[in-house]
């Protein structure tokens, strides 16, 4: 992981005394105390949380095919993830994750069963192929233990970690990541760009009565072509932008997304909490 921790611990001054750059101008808040940020917990509790336990996430936004500079819209992704967070004696924690897209028409929002590519004319039937459950471990930092393998492919990948933007009382925390994974069979490696911004409010998140902040995500993916869409070897990649928010109970999820995995999936519908104690899907990108 690529961070700089005297500036994500101690030399974010600025940040940490309620004052940001807007504009190349520094703004103070006078509605909060100056009394130092605890920037590791303020990450936990937007991202996760900061005591044992699940929360849910859920994105939804367009997927695209990109070439040269030419956007085509594909189908809408609807993607749920469950995460475990169980803290450790050294100060770290772990976190497993299940992650489940269910894509639908871009235009009419119905869930798809087959999809027709507009680059080749083919139809294709539509995959359900959930991304993992995985544990990945996080140090006293923050900092991640970056795996080698996912879903039984190789993977190379560095993830960044910025300082938080404070302003006023909006806090926002960009995170961006870089894989290259390597399932078998596949003649190049699979390549993503992750782009996320984070966003909570620091009276919520330094409370100490909050243990699960409120947030929410915009995210934004660079990849290159699915397998499951049979493109070969034509240029181009794809690209999505995503925009979501964190829950603290399934039932919280969007009901038109649990409808439809209850029926790709009942018995993970039925029981989410259990499906991140089941066997880790391939990785088939």
């Amino acid at each position: 992981m690529t961070i700089d921790r005297r500036e994500l611990l101690g030399g974010a001054v600025g940040a940490m005394a309620a004052m940001m750059t807007t504009d190349g101008e520094a703004a103070a808040s006078p509605s909060r105390s100056m009394a130092p940020l605890d920037l590791v917990q303020l990450y936990r509790k937007l991202h996760y949380r900061s005591n044992d336990g699940v929360v849910f996430w859920w994105l939804q936004g367009p997927k695209y095919g990109q070439v040269g500079t030419t956007l085509t819209p594909l189908y809408q992704a609807n993607v749920g993830t469950f995460q475990r967070i169980r803290y450790l004696d050294d100060g770290g924690f772990e976190l497993t994750a299940l992650e489940i897209n269910l894509i639908t028409d871009v235009h009419t929002g119905e869930l798809l069963d087959e999809w027709r590519n507009p680059y080749t004319g083919e139809t294709l039937a539509v995959r359900f192929n959930p991304m993992g459950p995985n544990t990945i471990r996080y140090r006293a930092d923050n900092s991640r233990i970056l795996p080698t393998e996912v879903g039984g492919a190789r993977i190379e990948s560095v993830v960044n970690l910025h300082p938080p933007m404070i302003v006023g009382d909006e806090y926002f925390q960009r995170d961006e990541a870089v894989a290259r994974v390597f399932p078998a069979g596949r003649g190049v490696p699979f390549e993503v760009n992750d782009l996320a911004v984070y966003h909570g409010r620091v009276s919520n998140l330094a409370d100490p009565a909050v243990t699960v902040g409120d947030a929410t995500v915009f995210f934004a993916e660079v990849t290159g072509w699915q397998r499951w869409m049979n493109m070969g070897d034509r240029p181009g990649n794809l690209t999505s932008r995503m925009v979501g928010r964190k829950v603290e109970r399934y039932e919280d999820l969007p009901a038109q997304w649990r409808e439809r995995l209850a029926k790709r999936a009942p018995k993970i519908a039925a029981n989410p909490v259990a499906a991140l104690d089941g066997k880790e899907a391939l990785f088939d990108r």
